[in-house]
């Protein structure tokens, strides 16, 4: 099928020389985010849960995102699997206190799609990312990707679309809306398991940290260790928000 760069428009190509360099350097150095999410931080500062973004969502960045999420360019999981291996470098460095050597695992936890996301892509955007990292061999020794989270169903009438809401709204959208697809006794083993399951949490775009939050919380409950999260991109860059704030 005939193809243009979802940067430039360049035509037979999915990404372009030019726009694939302008992707490199808006994410060749992944950043700390969680301050851009008023989800994550309290009133004092203090972070709820680390979060390493690969780039701001703007430009190349942005254009991917979008192409692969919602206009089934699905080709553009390489390029952007690329990316959120960088991202994801980055955060394992910045985990303090572990180390291959002490032969713990670590969990990668794909923030799940919901229903109504699935009937119109066909695919879960971020598994597919994830799925990209294991065959380009970009998985880091003693990560594995483990899907534990689902989103529980909801009636018709009380679904909403996270884009449409305010930040109060969207808090409110994702409470409570998430599971542990496992078994009860998987849950209790792990309990049971005074060292726990380090678990990060994964996903496309940081904007206010509700659906991170909400992850992390339902993990935690069901006995899990969650450190941090990794995302493509985050909607606010940090630096932004505090020149906003000057």
């Amino acid at each position: 099928m005939p193809a243009e760069c979802v940067g430039c428009g360049a035509e037979d190509q999915t990404l372009c020389q030019e726009c694939a360099a302008v992707l490199r350097r808006l994410t060749c150095s992944p950043f700390r985010a969680e301050v851009a999410a008023e989800a994550l931080v309290d009133v004092s500062g203090e972070s709820h849960l680390p979060v390493v973004a690969a780039g701001e969502y703007r430009d190349a960045l942005a254009s991917g995102i979008l192409a692969f999420k919602n206009h089934g360019r699905t080709e553009l999981c390489l390029p952007l699997g690329r990316v959120l291996a960088r991202a994801l470098t980055a955060a394992l460095a910045e985990l303090p206190g572990r180390s291959p050597l002490t032969g713990s695992s670590l969990w990668l936890v794909p923030i799940p799609s919901t229903g109504s996301g699935w009937r119109r892509r066909g695919y879960d955007p971020v598994a597919m990312i994830l799925r990209a990292l294991v065959r380009e061999g970009r998985l880091p020794e003693g990560v594995e990707i483990v899907p534990v989270l689902a989103v529980r169903a909801r009636l018709p009438w009380n679904r909403k679309h996270q884009k449409s809401l305010g930040r109060a709204g969207r808090r409110r959208n994702v409470h409570n809306t998430m599971r542990n697809r496992w078994r009860s006794w998987v849950s209790i083993r792990l309990k049971a398991n005074s060292r726990g399951v380090e678990v990060l949490l994964v996903d496309d775009v940081l904007t206010t940290g509700a659906t991170l939050r909400e992850g992390a919380k339902t993990l935690t409950e069901s006995g899990f260790r969650v450190r941090g999260a990794v995302v493509l991109a985050t909607a606010r860059a940090p630096e932004k928000c505090h020149e906003n704030d000057d």
